[in-house]
């Protein structure tokens, strides 16, 4: 998590720019009260990851509705990462990088115990999307 914090948006790398605006434009979207995977989808077909959006979905889904506490994020167009958003950043590090017992324990503190698993396919199935 530290390594995405006190860090701009404009120094991750295009993986952790593409996850970080992605969250951001879909909590927007939602708070709007727009479909989200209207907004996300032709950004992600733009980048060859359209099989990555039901999963991308589900696991927001889950954030939103079985989180064990509301997570913060900044504006889609914010400079700086917030916390909340920097262990989310994490947890899709661990899950490109195969970490599966750390994805567990990271997703064990934000997430109801019913909500583990399903959060758990949907990260390890975005993390396959972004390796292809």
């Amino acid at each position: 998590m530290y390594q995405y914090l006190d860090r701009t948006a404009a120094e991750l790398v295009p993986t952790d720019q593409l996850l970080l605006s992605s969250m951001r434009q879909w909590v927007a979207s939602m708070r709007a009260g727009r479909c989200p995977c209207s907004v996300l989808g032709p950004v992600l077909q733009g980048q060859g990851l359209a099989e990555m959006l039901p999963d991308f979905n589900m696991a927001m889904l889950l954030l939103e509705r079985e989180g064990l506490s509301q997570l913060r994020f900044k504006p889609p167009y914010a400079a700086d990462i917030g916390d909340d958003e920097a262990l989310l950043l994490s947890l899709h590090a661990l899950a490109r990088a195969g970490a599966q017992p750390c994805v567990n324990a990271v997703i064990e503190q934000i997430v109801k115990p019913e909500a583990r698993l399903p959060l758990s396919v949907a990260v390890a199935r975005i993390a396959v999307a972004f390796v292809r």
